[in-house]
C-alpha cells in the first residue's frame, strides 16, 4: 500500500461508512418478524398464488375474542366496553360483536328475490325426485306446529324455500344471535364472540404491540370481575415469534458479548485492546445493518440474531492484528499477517455468499448481512487499527506460551496402515449415519409458537368449529359461472364422505350460489311443486282461489330474476363468503373448496382420487407445499454448500500446491462428522444444518489459512484459538435457541468448530 493510498483510504472509508449510515438510519429502521418471509417467493400460478394469499388473509388478518363467565347478563353488559377499547384503535379496522337492528331486513330485501333460483341440494334433489309432498308437509308443519319459528309469506313463498335460503346462507361458525349478540352454542359456560379485523400487517412490531397491550388491559380488567377473555390469531402467533427472537436476540447478543469480554480480560488484562478488538465488530455489525436496510426496506429479527453470530466471526481478524501487534512493532505487524487476513476474507466471503444463491429471502438477507459485516470489520482492522495502535508497546502474552506448548505437543497425523484404517472407519460410520438418517423438510421446522398459545388456539377452533386448515380445492375455469357449475358436481361427490367422516365439513361458493343454468332449472323444478301441490295446500290452510292466483302471479313476477356472480359479490350480506372467489392476474376466474379441518393422508388420497376426474380442479396444501419447496431447496444448498467448498479448495490450492490438504482436511472432516453427530442427535439433517456447514468452512478454513500463513508461531494459534472460542460462545448459544431455524444452525457450528480447533494441530507439519 503506498503512502499516498495510505493517507486517503482511512478517510474515505470513514466517509463511506458515514453516507451509508446517514442514509440508512435517515428514518426509523423496519423489522420483520414473519416466518414466511424465510421462504422463497412463490413459483406457483398467479391464481394459485392469489387463492393462498386470499386463504391466508382470511386467517391472518383477523382476531378472535371470547368472552365467558358465570353470568350471561354479567357479560352481555361487558361486551360494549371491550368492543369500544378496540375499535378506538387505528390498528384495528372493523370490531364485530353484535348484529345490526336492519341485518335481517337487509338480508330479506337482498336475496328474497332470488328464493327460487338459489335451491340447495337437498330440495334441488327432492323436487328432481318429485318429492313434493314432503314440502307440503314442512309448510303445513310450521304453520301449525306451536314451536314453530319460523314466519312464512304463503303468497310470495308458501313452500318456504326462503327460509332454507337463510338457513344455507348462515355462517358455519357455531354462534346463535341472543339479543343481537353473538354468543357460542353448546358451550360449559355462556361465551360471546367478538371479532376483530385488523387493518395493518399482523406482522408489523407497531400493530402488535397496540392490540397485544390493549387485549392484555382487557383480560386483566374483566379478569378482576370474574369473566375471561380468551384470543385466537396470526397476530398472537406472530407476537410470541417477535418476542422471543427479542429475547433470543438480546440473550445470545448480551450473552455471547459478556462472555467474549471476560475471555479476553483473562488473556489479554487490560481494557483497551478489547475496546479495539470489539470496535470492528460493532463497525461490522451496524454497516451490514445499514446495507440491509438499503437493499431489502427492512431487517428480519432472526437476521440480527443470526447477527449476533457475526460477533464470532469478524473479530478474528482484529484478534490476530492485536495478537501479533504485541509480538511485533507497528511497521512489522500489519504486513505480516496481511495475506493470511486477505485469504481468511475471502475463503469466508465466498462461504458465506454461497447463500445469495439460495432462493429464500431470509437467507439472502443473512448473506447479505454476513458478507457486509464481514468486509467492513476487515477494512476497519486495515485501515483504523494500525492508527489507533501505533503507540502500542511490544509485550508478549503469557498464555498463548502455554498454549504453544499443548499443541507442539499434539500428534500429527501421519498417514500409515493404523491411521488409514481409522480414517477409513470414522468416515465410513459417518456416511453410513447420514445416509440411513431421515432427512427432516417438515415445515414445523419454522414453527415458533409455544405449545401453550397452540393448545389455545385448537380449543378455540373446537368451540366456534373453525379450522386456519390451509388446505382447499381450487378450480379455475374461463368465467365464475363455469367454476359454479363443476363445483357443484365435484361437492356432490363430496358431501357423501363429509357424511360418513372421512372428509371434515367444507365451505364452497356453490352453496350460496346457482349456475345461470342450474338458477333456471331451479324455476322449472319449483314450477313443477306449484302445479303439482299448490291447489292441495291452500285448501288445507283454506285459502281461497284468489289467493292462490296471487301466489302463482308473484311466482311468475319472481322467475325473471337471476343472480349473477357479479351482482351476487356487490350483496352486502354476502361480505363473508366473498373469499371463495379468486381473481387472478391471469384474467382467469376461480373458487375455492374450503375445509374446516385437517385432511390426513387416507382423506387426501380419496379427495385426489375424485378431483383427477375434474380438470380444471386441483388440491392446495400449503403446509405440504412448503415442506415441499423446503426438501427442493436443501436438495439446491447442498449442491452450493458443495461449491464453496470447490471454490475455496481451488483458489487454496493455487496458493498452498500439495499442502493444501493441511487447510482443508480439518474443516471438511468435521463438517462429515457433524452432519453425522446431528443424525445421530436430531434424527436426521435439515436445510439449516447444512447452511451451519459455511459457517464452519469460513471459520475452519481461516484457522488453517492463518496457521500455514505464520508458520504456526504461538500468537497466532493464540488468535484462532480465541477466535474458535468465542465463536463457541456466540453459536454455542446459538444451539440453545427455541427458534429452530437458529437451534440447529447453532448445534451445526457448535459440534463442527469444535472438532475443527481440536484436527487443526494434527494437520501441521512436522517441523513447524
Amino acid at each position: 500500500m503506498t503512502s499516498t493510498l495510505k493517507k486517503v483510504a482511512l478517510p474515505l472509508w470513514l466517509l463511506l461508512l458515514a453516507t451509508l449510515y446517514f442514509c440508512a438510519f435517515s428514518q426509523a429502521p423496519k423489522f420483520d418478524s414473519s416466518i414466511m418471509s424465510l421462504l422463497p417467493h412463490s413459483q406457483q400460478q398467479p391464481t394459485v398464488q392469489t387463492a393462498i394469499d386470499k386463504t391466508s388473509a382470511s386467517f391472518s388478518n383477523q382476531m378472535l375474542l371470547l368472552v365467558t363467565g358465570d353470568n350471561d347478563l354479567q357479560i352481555q353488559q361487558t361486551l360494549p366496553n371491550v368492543a369500544k377499547a378496540f375499535q378506538s384503535l387505528n390498528q384495528v379496522d372493523k370490531v364485530q360483536w353484535r348484529v345490526d337492528d336492519d341485518f335481517l331486513a337487509r338480508f330479506h330485501q337482498e336475496l328474497f328475490p332470488y328464493r327460487f333460483a338459489l335451491l340447495n341440494s337437498e330440495s334441488r334433489q327432492a323436487l328432481k325426485d318429485k318429492q313434493f309432498d314432503q314440502f307440503e308437509q314442512r309448510t303445513l308443519a310450521k304453520v301449525f306446529s306451536p314451536l314453530s319459528t319460523d314466519k312464512l309469506d304463503l303468497i310470495e313463498d308458501p313452500f318456504g324455500f326462503f327460509s332454507n335460503l337463510s338457513q344455507q346462507q348462515k355462517s358455519s361458525v357455531n354462534i346463535q344471535f341472543v339479543q343481537s349478540l353473538l354468543k357460542v352454542r353448546n358451550t360449559a359456560q355462556p361465551t360471546y364472540l367478538i371479532l376483530l379485523t385488523l387493518s395493518g400487517d399482523p406482522y408489523s412490531l407497531d400493530v402488535q404491540k397496540s392490540v397485544i397491550d390493549t387485549l392484555k388491559t382487557q383480560q386483566k380488567q374483566l379478569k378482576d370481575i370474574g369473566l375471561t377473555l380468551h384470543a385466537s390469531g396470526m397476530i398472537l402467533h406472530a407476537d410470541a415469534g417477535a418476542k422471543q427472537a427479542k429475547h433470543e436476540i438480546s440473550s445470545i447478543g448480551f450473552g455471547s458479548l459478556m462472555g467474549i469480554v471476560l475471555v479476553l480480560l483473562l488473556v489479554f488484562r487490560q481494557v483497551p485492546p478489547i475496546i479495539l478488538m470489539l470496535l470492528p465488530v460493532a463497525v461490522g455489525c451496524i454497516t451490514a445493518i445499514a446495507a440491509t436496510i438499503l437493499l431489502f426496506g427492512k431487517v428480519h429479527l432472526i437476521t440480527l440474531a443470526f447477527g449476533a453470530g457475526l460477533v464470532g466471526v469478524s473479530i478474528d481478524y482484529a484478534l490476530h492484528f492485536i495478537s501479533e501487534r504485541r509480538y511485533n512493532s507497528a511497521q512489522k505487524c500489519l504486513p505480516s499477517i496481511l495475506p493470511g487476513l486477505v485469504l481468511g476474507l475471502i475463503s469466508s466471503v465466498l462461504a458465506y455468499s454461497v447463500q445469495i444463491f439460495a432462493p429464500f429471502p431470509g437467507l439472502q438477507q443473512m448473506a447479505v448481512f454476513s458478507v457486509v459485516g464481514l468486509i467492513s470489520s476487515w477494512l476497519t482492522v486495515v485501515l483504523l487499527l494500525p492508527v489507533l495502535t501505533r503507540r502500542s508497546v511490544e509485550k508478549p502474552i503469557p498464555i498463548a506460551t502455554v498454549l504453544s506448548a499443548w499443541r507442539t505437543k499434539v500428534p500429527r497425523f501421519k498417514l500409515n496402515i493404523v491411521t488409514s484404517t481409522l480414517l477409513i472407519s470414522f468416515v465410513s460410520g459417518s456416511l453410513f449415519f447420514i445416509a440411513n438418517g431421515n432427512v427432516q423438510d417438515d415445515v414445523r421446522l419454522l414453527q415458533t409458537s409455544p405449545p401453550s398459545l397452540l393448545e389455545q388456539e385448537k380449543q378455540i377452533q373446537q368451540m366456534l368449529g373453525t379450522s386456519s386448515s390451509t388446505q382447499f380445492i381450487l378450480i379455475t375455469c374461463d368465467s365464475l359461472d363455469i367454476c359454479i357449475e363443476n363445483e357443484t358436481s365435484l361437492t356432490e361427490q363430496l358431501l357423501p364422505l363429509v357424511s360418513n367422516n372421512t372428509l371434515p365439513p367444507f365451505q364452497a361458493l356453490s352453496e350460496h350460489l346457482s349456475s345461470n343454468q342450474a338458477q333456471v332449472q331451479n324455476y322449472q323444478l319449483v314450477s313443477q311443486l306449484y302445479r303439482a301441490n299448490l291447489p292441495s295446500l291452500y285448501t288445507k290452510l283454506g285459502l281461497n282461489e284468489s289467493q292462490q292466483q296471487k301466489a302463482k302471479f308473484a311466482f311468475e313476477q319472481a322467475k325473471t330474476n337471476q343472480l349473477s356472480a357479479e351482482k351476487w359479490q356487490e350483496l352486502e350480506v354476502n361480505e363473508g363468503w366473498r373469499d371463495l372467489i379468486i381473481s387472478s392476474e391471469d384474467n382467469n376466474s376461480a373458487t375455492v373448496i374450503r375445509f374446516m379441518g385437517y385432511l390426513n393422508s387416507k382423506a387426501k388420497h380419496q379427495l385426489e382420487n375424485i378431483i383427477s376426474a375434474f380438470p380444471n380442479a386441483q388440491l392446495i396444501d400449503q403446509v405440504a407445499n412448503i415442506s415441499n419447496v423446503l426438501q427442493t431447496y436443501r436438495v439446491q444448498i447442498s449442491q452450493l454448500v458443495l461449491a464453496a467448498y470447490l471454490a475455496v479448495l481451488l483458489l487454496l490450492t493455487w496458493r498452498y500446491r500439495m499442502d493444501v490438504w493441511r487447510v482443508v482436511t480439518p474443516p471438511i472432516l468435521a463438517s462429515l462428522f457433524t452432519l453425522s453427530a446431528v443424525t445421530l442427535i436430531e434424527g436426521g439433517v435439515n436445510i439449516f444444518h447444512l447452511l451451519g456447514l459455511i459457517l464452519v468452512l469460513g471459520i475452519g478454513l481461516d484457522m488453517g489459512i492463518f496457521m500455514t500463513e505464520s508458520t504456526s508461531n504461538e500468537q497466532t494459534w493464540l488468535a484462532v484459538s480465541l477466535s474458535s472460542l468465542t465463536s463457541l460462545l456466540a453459536f454455542g448459544l446459538l444451539a440453545w435457541s427455541q427458534t429452530p431455524v437458529l437451534h440447529h444452525f447453532g448445534l451445526t457450528v457448535l459440534i463442527g468448530l469444535s472438532l475443527v480447533w481440536l484436527m487443526t494441530p494434527t494437520m501441521c507439519r512436522h517441523d513447524e
